[in-house]
Protein backbone atom coordinates (compact mmCIF):
# COMPACT_ATOMS: atom_id res chain seq x y z
CA UNK A 1 0.00 0.00 0.00
CA UNK A 2 3.17 2.17 1.01
CA UNK A 3 4.48 1.82 -2.35
CA UNK A 4 1.03 2.27 -4.25
CA UNK A 5 1.24 5.98 -3.89
CA UNK A 6 4.59 6.09 -5.43
CA UNK A 7 3.31 4.01 -8.62
CA UNK A 8 3.94 7.02 -10.94
CA UNK A 9 7.69 7.78 -9.67
CA UNK A 10 8.60 3.75 -9.63
CA UNK A 11 7.18 3.49 -13.46
CA UNK A 12 9.92 6.54 -14.05
CA UNK A 13 12.67 4.41 -11.85
CA UNK A 14 11.72 0.90 -13.85
CA UNK A 15 12.62 2.94 -17.36
CA UNK A 16 16.02 4.78 -16.80
CA UNK A 17 16.67 6.65 -20.41
CA UNK A 18 20.77 5.58 -19.82
CA UNK A 19 20.59 2.40 -21.64
CA UNK A 20 19.20 3.99 -24.51
CA UNK A 21 21.80 6.63 -24.12
CA UNK A 22 24.66 4.83 -24.52
CA UNK A 23 22.86 2.84 -27.19
CA UNK A 24 22.46 6.07 -29.30
CA UNK A 25 26.11 7.01 -28.54
CA UNK A 26 27.48 4.03 -29.51
CA UNK A 27 25.06 4.04 -33.02
CA UNK A 28 25.66 7.99 -33.80
CA UNK A 29 29.46 8.05 -33.19
CA UNK A 30 30.36 4.66 -35.31
CA UNK A 31 27.72 5.32 -37.85
CA UNK A 32 27.45 6.96 -40.69
CA UNK A 33 24.96 9.63 -39.30
CA UNK A 34 25.46 13.35 -38.90
CA UNK A 35 22.87 14.08 -36.53
CA UNK A 36 21.43 12.37 -33.40
CA UNK A 37 18.31 12.66 -34.66
CA UNK A 38 18.64 10.48 -37.37
CA UNK A 39 19.56 7.92 -34.98
CA UNK A 40 16.59 8.18 -32.66
CA UNK A 41 14.56 8.03 -36.09
CA UNK A 42 15.48 5.03 -37.27
CA UNK A 43 15.13 3.28 -33.43
CA UNK A 44 13.13 0.01 -33.65
CA UNK A 45 9.73 0.06 -31.08
CA UNK A 46 9.52 -1.05 -28.51
CA UNK A 47 13.49 -2.37 -27.57
CA UNK A 48 13.43 -4.77 -25.09
CA UNK A 49 16.83 -4.62 -22.49
CA UNK A 50 17.81 -7.56 -20.12
CA UNK A 51 15.91 -5.32 -17.34
CA UNK A 52 13.21 -2.95 -19.21
CA UNK A 53 10.70 -2.87 -22.06
CA UNK A 54 10.59 0.59 -23.25
CA UNK A 55 7.35 0.94 -25.69
CA UNK A 56 8.09 4.37 -27.42
CA UNK A 57 11.70 4.97 -26.68
CA UNK A 58 11.99 7.41 -29.26
CA UNK A 59 9.42 9.93 -27.54
CA UNK A 60 11.45 9.21 -24.06
CA UNK A 61 14.68 10.21 -26.32
CA UNK A 62 13.16 13.46 -27.49
CA UNK A 63 12.79 14.77 -24.64
CA UNK A 64 16.68 15.38 -24.06
CA UNK A 65 17.40 16.46 -27.87
CA UNK A 66 18.76 19.39 -26.56
CA UNK A 67 21.39 17.77 -24.76
CA UNK A 68 22.19 14.62 -27.06
CA UNK A 69 23.02 17.28 -29.93
CA UNK A 70 26.18 17.65 -28.26
CA UNK A 71 27.43 14.32 -29.17
CA UNK A 72 27.60 15.85 -32.97
CA UNK A 73 30.08 18.46 -31.73
CA UNK A 74 32.25 15.63 -30.02
CA UNK A 75 31.96 13.40 -33.40
CA UNK A 76 33.29 16.52 -34.69
CA UNK A 77 36.38 17.08 -32.32
CA UNK A 78 35.03 19.84 -31.14
CA UNK A 79 35.33 19.24 -27.31
CA UNK A 80 34.81 21.01 -24.04
CA UNK A 81 37.41 22.92 -22.25
CA UNK A 82 35.95 21.71 -19.02
CA UNK A 83 38.73 20.12 -16.30
CA UNK A 84 37.43 16.53 -15.67
CA UNK A 85 39.50 14.02 -13.43
CA UNK A 86 39.55 10.82 -12.53
CA UNK A 87 39.12 9.63 -8.80
CA UNK A 88 42.86 9.93 -8.91
CA UNK A 89 42.92 13.79 -9.35
CA UNK A 90 44.68 12.30 -12.77
CA UNK A 91 42.97 14.35 -16.32
CA UNK A 92 40.95 12.09 -18.67
CA UNK A 93 41.19 12.44 -22.06
CA UNK A 94 38.69 15.07 -24.07
CA UNK A 95 36.50 12.45 -25.55
CA UNK A 96 35.32 11.13 -21.71
CA UNK A 97 35.40 14.39 -20.37
CA UNK A 98 32.96 15.57 -22.78
CA UNK A 99 30.73 12.19 -23.08
CA UNK A 100 30.21 11.98 -18.66
CA UNK A 101 29.43 15.82 -18.58
CA UNK A 102 26.68 15.00 -21.37
CA UNK A 103 25.19 11.92 -19.32
CA UNK A 104 25.60 13.99 -15.95
CA UNK A 105 23.38 16.99 -17.58
CA UNK A 106 21.02 14.18 -18.91
CA UNK A 107 20.58 12.25 -15.77
CA UNK A 108 19.93 15.06 -14.10
CA UNK A 109 17.07 16.28 -15.69
CA UNK A 110 16.19 12.71 -15.57
CA UNK A 111 16.45 12.22 -11.84
CA UNK A 112 14.53 16.34 -11.45
CA UNK A 113 11.79 14.45 -12.88
CA UNK A 114 11.46 11.34 -10.94
CA UNK A 115 12.13 13.49 -7.95
CA UNK A 116 9.82 15.30 -8.68
CA UNK A 117 7.22 12.45 -9.11
CA UNK A 118 7.98 10.71 -5.71
CA UNK A 119 8.53 13.49 -3.52
CA UNK A 120 4.53 15.26 -4.45
CA UNK A 121 3.00 12.11 -2.83
CA UNK A 122 5.13 11.79 -0.06
CA UNK A 123 3.65 15.36 1.78
CA UNK A 124 7.64 15.32 3.61
CA UNK A 125 8.87 18.87 4.77
CA UNK A 126 11.94 17.41 5.65
CA UNK A 127 14.15 19.50 2.73
CA UNK A 128 12.38 23.02 3.94
CA UNK A 129 13.48 23.01 7.93
CA UNK A 130 15.89 24.05 9.56
CA UNK A 131 17.49 21.27 12.18
CA UNK A 132 15.20 20.56 15.25
CA UNK A 133 16.74 21.13 18.81
CA UNK A 134 17.96 16.62 18.66
CA UNK A 135 20.43 17.45 15.85
CA UNK A 136 23.73 17.88 16.14
CA UNK A 137 23.51 21.00 12.62
CA UNK A 138 23.60 24.18 13.94
CA UNK A 139 21.78 24.70 10.16
CA UNK A 140 20.92 23.65 7.16
CA UNK A 141 22.46 25.32 3.71
CA UNK A 142 20.58 25.44 0.32
CA UNK A 143 22.83 26.54 -2.55
CA UNK A 144 20.73 28.95 -4.67
CA UNK A 145 21.73 30.52 -8.20
CA UNK A 146 22.22 34.48 -8.56
CA UNK A 147 18.86 33.88 -10.50
CA UNK A 148 17.05 32.57 -7.68
CA UNK A 149 17.81 35.27 -5.17
CA UNK A 150 14.68 37.27 -5.19
CA UNK A 151 12.63 33.94 -4.16
CA UNK A 152 13.52 34.79 -0.94
CA UNK A 153 11.70 37.85 0.61
CA UNK A 154 14.69 37.62 3.84
CA UNK A 155 17.60 39.62 4.95
CA UNK A 156 20.66 39.30 2.43
CA UNK A 157 24.69 39.07 3.50
CA UNK A 158 26.84 40.88 1.08
CA UNK A 159 30.53 41.91 2.73
CA UNK A 160 34.05 41.39 2.13
CA UNK A 161 34.03 38.98 5.34
CA UNK A 162 31.45 37.11 3.85
CA UNK A 163 33.06 36.93 0.38
CA UNK A 164 36.09 35.18 1.98
CA UNK A 165 34.49 32.55 3.85
CA UNK A 166 32.18 29.83 3.64
CA UNK A 167 29.53 28.12 6.19
CA UNK A 168 31.62 25.44 6.94
CA UNK A 169 34.61 27.28 8.22
CA UNK A 170 36.27 27.17 11.41
CA UNK A 171 36.62 30.73 12.07
CA UNK A 172 32.85 30.89 12.16
CA UNK A 173 31.51 34.50 9.75
CA UNK A 174 29.81 36.86 12.34
CA UNK A 175 26.84 39.08 12.22
CA UNK A 176 26.39 41.23 14.48
CA UNK A 177 29.06 39.79 16.77
CA UNK A 178 26.87 36.40 16.97
CA UNK A 179 27.49 33.34 14.28
CA UNK A 180 26.16 33.70 11.43
CA UNK A 181 23.20 31.12 12.17
CA UNK A 182 22.43 32.84 15.38
CA UNK A 183 20.83 35.52 13.22
CA UNK A 184 16.70 35.86 13.62
CA UNK A 185 15.23 33.48 10.99
CA UNK A 186 16.55 32.53 7.58
CA UNK A 187 18.94 34.20 5.53
CA UNK A 188 20.92 34.42 2.29
CA UNK A 189 24.60 34.81 1.89
CA UNK A 190 27.19 35.39 -0.06
CA UNK A 191 30.01 33.02 -0.14
CA UNK A 192 32.99 32.60 -1.52
CA UNK A 193 31.64 29.95 -3.36
CA UNK A 194 28.49 31.59 -4.09
CA UNK A 195 24.67 31.94 -3.04
CA UNK A 196 23.07 29.87 -0.56
CA UNK A 197 19.76 30.25 2.09
CA UNK A 198 20.88 29.28 5.61
CA UNK A 199 18.22 27.79 7.62
CA UNK A 200 19.23 28.02 11.99
CA UNK A 201 17.80 25.78 14.08
CA UNK A 202 14.03 25.74 14.48
CA UNK A 203 13.50 27.48 11.18
CA UNK A 204 11.58 27.17 8.23
CA UNK A 205 12.29 28.01 4.35
CA UNK A 206 10.17 31.16 4.23
CA UNK A 207 8.31 29.64 1.09
CA UNK A 208 6.64 27.04 2.82
CA UNK A 209 3.05 27.40 4.14
CA UNK A 210 3.70 26.24 8.12
CA UNK A 211 -0.19 25.24 7.73
CA UNK A 212 -0.26 23.02 4.53
CA UNK A 213 3.13 22.07 4.10
CA UNK A 214 2.99 23.57 0.58
CA UNK A 215 5.93 25.70 -1.18
CA UNK A 216 4.55 28.87 -2.51
CA UNK A 217 6.59 29.02 -4.87
CA UNK A 218 6.81 25.97 -6.32
CA UNK A 219 6.36 26.07 -9.88
CA UNK A 220 9.25 28.75 -9.75
CA UNK A 221 11.17 27.14 -6.89
CA UNK A 222 15.04 26.77 -7.44
CA UNK A 223 16.92 24.05 -8.92
CA UNK A 224 18.23 22.60 -5.81
CA UNK A 225 14.88 22.00 -4.55
CA UNK A 226 13.84 20.21 -7.77
CA UNK A 227 16.49 17.76 -7.22
CA UNK A 228 15.56 15.70 -4.00
CA UNK A 229 16.64 13.46 -2.73
CA UNK A 230 18.37 11.69 -5.82
CA UNK A 231 21.64 13.52 -7.22
CA UNK A 232 23.71 11.95 -9.90
CA UNK A 233 27.06 11.58 -9.55
CA UNK A 234 28.47 10.94 -13.25
CA UNK A 235 30.89 14.03 -12.54
CA UNK A 236 30.95 15.67 -9.39
CA UNK A 237 32.06 19.35 -8.99
CA UNK A 238 35.53 19.74 -7.46
CA UNK A 239 35.19 22.63 -4.51
CA UNK A 240 36.60 25.94 -6.08
CA UNK A 241 36.65 29.35 -5.27
CA UNK A 242 34.98 32.17 -7.33
CA UNK A 243 36.90 32.78 -10.32
CA UNK A 244 38.66 29.88 -10.99
CA UNK A 245 37.66 27.81 -13.54
CA UNK A 246 35.06 24.84 -12.92
CA UNK A 247 36.34 21.86 -12.69
CA UNK A 248 34.89 17.99 -11.94
CA UNK A 249 35.86 14.20 -10.60
CA UNK A 250 34.69 11.00 -12.48
CA UNK A 251 32.32 9.10 -9.79
CA UNK A 252 29.62 7.03 -11.84
CA UNK A 253 27.49 6.95 -8.74
CA UNK A 254 24.07 7.62 -7.76
CA UNK A 255 23.71 9.56 -4.18
CA UNK A 256 20.82 8.96 -2.25
CA UNK A 257 19.34 10.31 0.87
CA UNK A 258 17.55 8.56 3.66
CA UNK A 259 16.36 10.60 5.82
CA UNK A 260 14.23 10.95 3.04
CA UNK A 261 11.10 9.21 3.25
CA UNK A 262 10.66 7.87 -0.01
CA UNK A 263 14.46 6.60 -0.76
CA UNK A 264 13.57 4.39 2.18
CA UNK A 265 10.62 3.01 1.35
CA UNK A 266 12.10 2.73 -2.45
CA UNK A 267 16.21 0.81 -1.87
CA UNK A 268 15.73 -1.90 -4.22
CA UNK A 269 14.08 0.03 -6.82
CA UNK A 270 16.47 2.91 -6.69
CA UNK A 271 19.25 0.01 -6.13
CA UNK A 272 18.00 -1.29 -9.42
CA UNK A 273 17.71 2.15 -11.63
CA UNK A 274 21.37 3.01 -10.64
CA UNK A 275 22.52 -0.27 -11.60
CA UNK A 276 20.49 0.04 -14.94
CA UNK A 277 22.10 3.18 -15.65
CA UNK A 278 25.59 1.71 -14.43
CA UNK A 279 25.97 3.57 -11.45
CA UNK A 280 27.10 2.59 -7.87
CA UNK A 281 24.55 3.70 -5.55
CA UNK A 282 25.71 5.45 -2.17
CA UNK A 283 23.08 5.81 0.47
CA UNK A 284 23.74 8.50 2.99
CA UNK A 285 22.20 10.21 6.07
CA UNK A 286 22.24 14.38 6.08
CA UNK A 287 20.02 15.02 8.89
CA UNK A 288 21.29 13.61 12.02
Amino acid sequence: MIKTKYAKGTRLLQKPVMPLVSMVQFLFMTGPFTTVAEVIAELPEPIETDRSVYEHPRSLLQEYDDILCKYEQLKKGDYSDVQVMDEQGRAVDAFTAAGALIQQEIMTRELERINSALCAPCGCTLCCVGPDDVMAQEFFEIPLQPDELDLFSVSRHENDESLKSSPYDDNELLCNGLPFYRIDGPGVFHWRTGWSLILPKGSLCPNLDGETGRCQVYEERPRVCRRPQMFPYLVEPVGKEQDEQEAFRIRESLLAIVDCPYVRDLQGEIAEYASASGLQLILKQNKA
